[in-house]
């Protein structure tokens, strides 16, 4: 209860402080610009493979230039869809990790005053992990990344 509560009489500034900055930090629009030119490439470098192909199958070619043209448009092509998932996987990531702020945030507004008692609702949407140490050093870290040593 004590982390919560020293968490609770911080939640005016908690919040001020997530609003000021979660413009910048939860911002994707960089990446989904990137994601966007990713996919593009990568419709690109598909209708190569395709037509490297077609071509192959239609007329005679040196079987190892054609190999070796496949052979790098189909790592272009691995490279490129490694690469946009990389990019898929951080816009996810921070969008769940924004919505996990906001909904600690609603919570720990909604909170009155000081625990007087355990509240295992409050617990659960409140700490993400507690480290203990040792005896003395017990450390509350809570969703949103603030941690308290107690």
């Amino acid at each position: 209860m004590k982390a919560a509560n020293i968490l609770t009489t911080e939640k005016d500034e908690i919040a001020a402080n997530f609003h000021a900055i979660k413009g910048r930090l939860f911002d994707t629009a960089e990446l989904e610009t990137e994601q966007s030119r990713l996919q593009e490439e990568l419709n690109v470098v598909a209708e190569q493979i395709q037509q490297c192909v077609s071509e192959n199958a239609h007329v005679a070619l040196d079987q190892m230039e054609y190999q070796a043209r496949y052979d790098g448009l189909a790592e272009r092509f691995d490279r490129t869809k490694a690469r946009l998932d990389e990019v898929g996987n951080a816009i996810t990531e921070k969008q769940a990790k924004k919505e996990q702020i906001e909904r600690f945030l609603a919570e720990l507004e909604r909170q009155d005053g000081m625990a007087t008692e355990f509240d295992e609702e409050q617990w659960y949407s409140l700490v993400d992990f507690v480290t203990v140490f040792n005896k003395e050093d017990i450390r509350f870290t809570f969703k949103d990344g603030t941690e308290i040593k107690v």
